[in-house]
């Protein structure tokens, strides 16, 4: 029974905030029901008090009971117990994506002469507040899971592309570098989204990919055995369109924000080719995919810039080819043979924020 009792208690303990406290000078414990008033910023404090010590709230790494109104308490709580009647928070770090899901703060604990004064409601212009920060503060904590903030979010990126298909069987050294050449390529993308709580949204995303080459002198053979010699080109572009959806930090996130996307649509391929001069169009289309994820630093509140690595393709399993005579045919594609759209972008890019 004891083991149990031991098990129960650690996982109480695990579940709550982790406190660090110091203090410099003692003072008695003040009674549970004191006031404890909260500053935000160093322009708010009296003309007189003194500094007693700090405290830390933060996460044990399995706390779950961390919402802002729960860590303004236990901080509250601490400063009761060493004799601080009011505290400074000199650091809040919000709940992150791929961090703490955790608020946490650091406070300086103080004594101030009297706290009544601030909780007497002033005139400003027509309108009656309290300067009781304790009650400001609280009722922040208290709407920061209810209160839903919507808005616009854009994000644009153009990155260095790497195809990852293999290459055909057969080539020589310099067909080899040539299609090698060909698998990478330059691409841009665009997504909008509408974010219905500051952190998930669904909008959709534009991207193209865009390759081309050119290898000289070549021979090919024929069906009907004769031999021909001559230049071949490819100017190879990769497009997708269809709906997204984004998983980011917030706006109150710190440094920056990560974000994860996901996105399924329409992807078209089109080759606009050259054999000994003579043009040759393939064109074909399926589901396509575009997997991301990437972090952008914070330059202004609504404006970011930072990198992000997206996973894109799909497969083709029919082609349709246009000869420069006007005929078309469609040809489909045996498992062995299919066209493979797969790449990876490494891309840089802006975030922004309406």
């Amino acid at each position: 029974m004891k083991y149990f009792l031991f098990l129960i208690t650690i996982a109480f303990c695990s579940c709550s905030p982790k406190i660090r406290t110091s203090v410099s000078e003692k003072h008695e414990k003040l009674d549970s029901k004191s006031n404890v008033i909260v500053f935000n910023t160093k322009a708010e404090l009296p003309a007189n008090f003194s500094t007693i010590g700090t405290v830390k709230i933060g996460d044990t790494g399995f706390t779950t009971n961390c919402d802002f109104a729960t860590v303004l308490e236990a901080a509250k709580t601490e400063a009761r117990k060493n004799g601080a009647n009011a505290f400074l928070i000199t650091e809040h770090l919000y709940p992150s994506m791929f961090g703490s899901s955790c608020h946490r703060i650091s406070a300086d604990l103080l004594r101030i002469e009297n706290t009544t004064d601030y909780s007497k409601p002033v005139i400003n212009k027509d309108s009656i507040h309290s300067k009781d920060r304790l009650k400001l503060v609280a009722n922040e904590a208290t709407n920061y899971k209810s209160s839903k903030s919507s808005g616009f979010l854009l994000l644009a990126n153009v990155a260095q592309s790497f195809r990852v298909a293999s290459s055909p069987d057969g080539l020589n050294s310099e067909q080899k570098k040539y299609m090698k050449n060909l698998k990478s390529g330059l691409s841009y993308d665009i997504s909008a989204y509408y974010l219905k709580d500051d952190r998930t949204g669904f909008g959709l995303k534009y991207n193209v990919y865009k390759s081309s080459g050119t290898i000289r002198n070549q021979q090919i053979t024929l069906d009907d055995g004769i031999n021909y010699r001559g230049d071949f080109s490819d100017d190879i572009t990769i497009s997708f369109i269809g709906p997204s959806f984004i998983l980011t930090e917030g706006k109150n996130a710190r440094v920056g924000e990560a974000n994860l996307e996901l996105a399924i649509g329409y992807m078209s391929y089109r080759n606009n080719s050259t054999i000994i001069g003579s043009p040759l169009k393939i064109t074909g289309s399926n589901l396509g995919m575009i997997a991301g994820m990437g972090y952008h630093f914070r330059i202004t509140p609504h404006f970011l810039l930072g990198a992000q690595a997206n996973f894109v393709g799909g497969v083709l399993r029919k082609l349709k080819y246009e000869y420069p005579n006007g005929i078309t045919e469609t040809i489909k594609l045996e498992d062995e043979e299919v066209e493979n759209l797969w790449r990876i972008d490494l891309a840089v890019g802006a975030k922004f924020r309406f």
